[in-house]
Parts: C-alpha cells; sequence; structure tokens
C-alpha cells in the first residue's frame, strides 16, 4: 500500500503530553462540554488537544476541528509549547488520514517554528517526548517519505540520528522510533531497511506486557511488497486483535485491506472480497479517503474477474467519486506552494537573523571606535550582505522548484514488448513548463502525455503540478474526455492568465487515439505508405473556456509506425538571423529518421536543431516524446 501508511507516533507522544494514557472509555461529549467551562488556558487547550487526537484514530475532519481550536488557544495565549503538539497532529491527519501531503509538510515544518518560538521567549517544554528538535526532524522525514521524496527523507532522518540517540530513551520511544523508521523506509521504497527496523521494532514489541498492532501491522506491509503473501496474512491477522482494543481502527481498517491484496495476489478471489467488503463497511465510518479509494478500487478488480458486471460497475464509480475528493482540493494546491519553499525560508530565516546581529553588533563598535567613515564602509557591506542573502533565497527557491518539478517527470520510460519509447526535455530555465508523462494501464494500454504550460519559471511549475495533480485523480477514459475533464479542473483551480497546452496518446495494441488542447502538430509516420500524417485537431488551452470540447481522432497503429508528441520549443527554434526552425523541416527530418530507433530520432532532431541555433541557448523548452511499433 503506497503512499497511504500512517500510524500515530504520538501514541506516547499523547500519553506524556497530556499526563493521560489513551482512555477505552473517554467520552467526547462529555470531554467537549468539559473544554467549554474551562477558563485556565493551559487546561484548555490540553483538552482540546486530546479531543483532537482521540479523533484522529477514525474521524480526520473532526480531528482538525479539534486540533485547530487548540492551536489558536496556544497562539493567543502564547503557549509555545502547546503549538508543538497540535502541529505534530495536524500533520499527521493530513498526510496520513486525509491524503494531503503538501499540507502535512507544511505543518511538519511549522513545529521547528513552534521550537523556535520556545526558545526565543525561554518557554519550557513539559513533554520528555518533545523536549529535542529531532523530534521534528523525524516528523519532517515522515512527511516527506508520503511524497516519495528520497532526498529530503533521508536528508531528515540523517538529521534525527545525528540529533539523539535511541539508547538513551526508555524502551517505549525506541519502540515508537524504530518502527515507524521502517515505515519511513517502506515509503521511499528502500523495502530491506524497512525490513530491518521492523524486526527491531517487532523484537522490542514483543517485550511488552500490552503490544501494540502497528509493529505487525509493518511487517505485514513489507512482506506483501516483497511478494511474501502467506507471511503478509499472518502477520495483518496478529496485528488486528491488538488494535481492537485501543480503538486503532485505522490500523484494522489497513490490516483488512492488507489482507484482501494478499488473498488477490494468491489468486483466492472470494477469500480477497470477503476482506475487502470488511473494509468497505469500515470505510463508512472511519475517514480515511485515499484507503477507501484503493479498497475500491481492488473491489472492481475483483468483481471483473468474477464478471460480476453490475458490482465492478459500482465500485468503479465509487472509486471515481473517491478520486474528485482527493483531487479537486483547491486548499492543496494552495498548500503545496507554500510547502516547496518552507524549509528553505525557515533555514534562511535563521541564518539572516544571525548575520544581521553579527553586522549590528560589528557596526555599532565601528561607529564608536572608527568613526563615521568606517561606519559608512560597514554600512556598505551590510547592504552587500544583504543582496547575496536575498540572492541566495531567491536561487533556493528555483532549485527547491526545480527539484519538485523533476520529480513529477516518469522515473524511467513504461516497457512494453512491441514498442520502443524515448524521451528528452530540455528546460529554457530553472524552472519550465513543459510537461510529460505516462499512465499504463492493466489492460497493457499506455496513455503518452506531452503538455506545454503558459511561459516559463515558478509559475508555469505550478501549472504543471495542477496538471499532474489532475491527470491523476482522472479514470483512464479516452484522451478527449480525459481532457474535457482537466479542463474543468484547471478552470476551478482558476490561476489567472495561467494556461495549459496538452495532448495525449492512448496506445492500445494496435490502435492509437489522439486528442490535443491548442499543442503543435502530432506526427504519425505510417510504414504501409512511407508517408507522414499531421494531427492538427486542437482545442483551446486549458483553463480557457470551461465547457470547452475535444477532437478524438483514432487510426492504426502498425509495425514500423512512429509516432512523435513535441512542444513548440523545438520547431520554432530561433538562428542568429531571428529565423524560425520550421514545422516542414522538422518533418522531412522526422520522415528521413524513422529507421531508427526512437532514441536515435531524438538525437538527430536534437543534433539538426541545436546547429541551428548555433551553439545559443534555447529560449523555450523543448521536450519530444517518440513511440516506434516494433
Amino acid at each position: 500500500m503506497k503512499k497511504i501508511i500512517f500510524i500515530l507516533l504520538g501514541i506516547t507522544f499523547l500519553s506524556t503530553c497530556l499526563n493521560a494514557q489513551f482512555d477505552n472509555n473517554f467520552h467526547f461529549g462529555d470531554s467537549i462540554k468539559m473544554a467549554e467551562s474551562i477558563q485556565d488556558s493551559k487546561a484548555k487547550t490540553d483538552l482540546y488537544i486530546k479531543i483532537g487526537s482521540n479523533y484522529v484514530y477514525y474521524k480526520g475532519d473532526s480531528s482538525l476541528y479539534y486540533l485547530n481550536i487548540a492551536k489558536d488557544i496556544a497562539q493567543k495565549n502564547n503557549l509555545y509549547d502547546r503549538l508543538i503538539y497540535a502541529d505534530f497532529y495536524i500533520s499527521n491527519v493530513y498526510k496520513g488520514v486525509l491524503g494531503n501531503y503538501p499540507l502535512g509538510i507544511f505543518y511538519a515544518f511549522e513545529m521547528l517554528k513552534d521550537y523556535d518560538l520556545v526558545k526565543e521567549h525561554n518557554s519550557k517544554i513539559e513533554n520528555i517526548s518533545f523536549n529535542n528538535v529531532a523530534s521534528a526532524y523525524f516528523t519532517i522525514a515522515d512527511a516527506y517519505s508520503y511524497l516519495g521524496n528520497k532526498e529530503k527523507t533521508k536528508e531528515y532522518i540523517n538529521k534525527f540520528f545525528s540529533t539523539i540517540r535511541l539508547d538513551t530513551l526508555n524502551t517505549t520511544l525506541q519502540g515508537n522510533y524504530i518502527s515507524n523508521t521502517s515505515k519511513i523506509f517502506f515509503q521511499i521504497r528502500e523495502l530491506d531497511s524497512a525490513y530491518k527496523y521492523i524486526q527491531q521494532g517487532i523484537a522490542i514489541n514483543n517485550t511488552f506486557s500490552t503490544k501494540w498492532s502497528f509493529p505487525f501491522m509493518m511487517m505485514g506491509d513489507v512482506l506483501l511488497a516483497k511478494k511474501e503473501y502467506q507471511k503478509a496474512i499472518y502477520n495483518y491477522k496478529a496485528a488486528i486483535p491488538l488494535a481492537i482494543p485501543w480503538k486503532f481502527y485505522k490500523d484494522v481498517f489497513q490490516c483488512n485491506y492488507g489482507i484482501a491484496s494478499a488473498y488477490f495476489n494468491l489468486n483466492k478471489i472470494d477469500s480477497a472480497i470477503y476482506y475487502a467488503t470488511e473494509v468497505q463497511k469500515m470505510s463508512k465510518t472511519i475517514t480515511f479517503t485515499e484507503g477507501s479509494l484503493k479498497n475500491s478500487l481492488l473491489l472492481y478488480s475483483l468483481y471483473k474477474i468474477k464478471n460480476n458486471k453490475d458490482s465492478a460497475l459500482k465500485y468503479i464509480e465509487m472509486a471515481e467519486d473517491l478520486r474528485n475528493n482527493i483531487f479537486n482540493n483547491i486548499k492543496a494546491n494552495d498548500a503545496q506552494n507554500m510547502a516547496i519553499n518552507e524549509e528553505v525560508k525557515q533555514r534562511e530565516l535563521r541564518e539572516q537573523k544571525a548575520k544581521q546581529q553579527k553586522i549590528l553588533i560589528i557596526t555599532g563598535i565601528c561607529a564608536i571606535l572608527l568613526a563615521i567613515g568606517i561606519y559608512l564602509n560597514g554600512k556598505r557591506k551590510q547592504k552587500e550582505r544583504l543582496r547575496q542573502i536575498e540572492e541566495e533565497r531567491k536561487n533556493s527557491e528555483l532549485r527547491a522548484a526545480r527539484d519538485l518539478q523533476q520529480s513529477m517527470l516518469p522515473k524511467e520510460n513504461p516497457k512494453r514488448s512491441d514498442l520502443d519509447i524515448a524521451t528528452f526535455i530540455r528546460s529554457s530555465t530553472e524552472v519550465g513548463g513543459d510537461y510529460y508523462d505516462f499512465f499504463p494501464q492493466a489492460d497493457g494500454s499506455i496513455f503518452s502525455v506531452c503538455g506545454d504550460a503558459t511561459g516559463h519559471g515558478v509559475t508555469s511549475g505550478m501549472m504543471v503540478s495542477v496538471a499532474k495533480a489532475g491527470l491523476n485523480g482522472i479514470s483512464p477514459v479516452k484522451p478527449n474526455k480525459i481532457l474535457q475533464r482537466l479542463n474543468g479542473v484547471v478552470k476551478r483551480i482558476d490561476l489567472g492568465t495561467l494556461r495549459m497546452s496538452l495532448n495525449i496518446a492512448e496506445i492500445t495494441q494496435d490502435e492509437v487515439y489522439l486528442s490535443s488542447a491548442a499543442m503543435p502538430p502530432i506526427y504519425l509516420y505510417k510504414a504501409s505508405t512511407k508517408s507522414i500524417e499531421e494531427f492538427m485537431n486542437n482545442g483551446l488551452p486549458l483553463g480557457g473556456l470551461r465547457d470547452e470540447e475535444f477532437v478524438l481522432e483514432a487510426r492504426n497503429f502498425e509495425s514500423g509506425d512512429v509516432l512523435v508528441q513535441l512542444s513548440d520549443g523545438l520547431p520554432e527554434a530561433p538562428n542568429s538571423k531571428g529565423e524560425m526552425y520550421d514545422y516542414d523541416r522538422l518533418r522531412s527530418l522526422i520522415l528521413a529518421s524513422v529507421h531508427l530507433s526512437s532514441k536515435e530520432i531524438i538525437d538527430v532532431l536534437m543534433k539538426s536543431v541545436d546547429e541551428w541555433m548555433e551553439g545559443k541557448h534555447n529560449p523555450d523548452d523543448i521536450t519530444l516524446v517518440v513511440t516506434k511499433k516494433k
């Protein structure tokens, strides 16, 4: 189960920060009435945190409601240590329950800001679980792991281990951190490390008189990914009875889904349907949108195998509704833009503050001892340093945005025995507006996407982020219908004058379906006629008219045929005289190169356009996607 695993690291955190173990007889209604009547702001905040953290186990929206009340009270009354607890739980709700990973990262970084406030105001943290910034590093690493960002995940997990020694903690905290370290490595798909840590976590768990469900559930997830299905089922079934007394119903939800997935892979369809149906029942009372989506897709596949068309249709429609709930959330896109630069801003604000304090001290001494001339020289140096800091900040933000955009491109091209696929992208600025992607389907067909956002830089990168999120949330229908739905998503988000041009090719076993929104021609070389056809049936760019419709073209795709998707950066590249490379020149060169492999065709095209530009920097992004039928 990818990117949806969530464990409340705060099992111990909750008990220590509120001086109360999770109470199976906890009455929310009574506690809410009590909280409303309490006058002491610290006690009031603690009780709302307890209410919110208890709701985390099965009602994410309710949890956020009460945690935000707690955070508001803490901010108004300068209870800086309470902000740490509130932001910790809020981060976990967003990233682990609601599937809003950017906001999960944002609130994880808020913990670092909370620590700075505690230090700045000489406050005291009253909970041993949160007495070190290492806890914030661990939460940030966990948040990045949900997005699959290996580099950032490892950076912060290493910061955690360099800041704290686990052997100095009590056994309960050691078990928490080690088991959750396994989860972090699992989410970035480093299964060997995940397996090593969860073995240690289970060993510690077995020393407790009352065992936790999470280590066994985590072992089940790792074994499922390693295709050891029977062992995975054993661990999932061991976890369920341990989760129920603690009311960790989300663990029960995930274990049942894991068992259903394992039985599906073992081709035990009836058993898989039984456990997936149990998950479906639980989804009516437990807030876990992404888990419910995956379970609906699993039930669709199971009933499709059983040839039960009515049930299969029911669950695929349910999955479509869940997708829309996840990816049509405009707030998530706003939060993503905040999350991109939050880490850079936090680090640079601290560095800038330290440098400014040093400069002020030096400037003061110079003003007293070395008079006006040296003082003015110090002011000049101060201005230069501030300029360099600002320049460094801008460059760091661009690097962060570029890294995010690069992470959105496929790590590798799809592998299909009858296709030879090659891709190329070159940005004209640090953050480009071009984009390509692939969406392989269960029936063997592939959706190939090539796009070009308005302009360049960070703003166009935002549009690419929106397009990718939208494409992931749209069910695999025909390309023109995908464009219509994605146009609606872009229009609802409303990024001002930003637009997205995009074409989509659906490549089946012997056909190709084409649709385009304001992109350059799609070139299709037909080996049978030794000719090239240009597809020019374009609609308006995405984000233009709300009810725009797009044309669908269908052609046979046979051995020797070549499909070329591209952005306008190559055919419109200028030479030193300002002359455009031209589409006719491009068409002729493709026709002369179709006997080559897809990679060689791209090499021929790029060599030609680079010679045309005479070694100068390309003023527009260049993207090529070439697919050849073997």
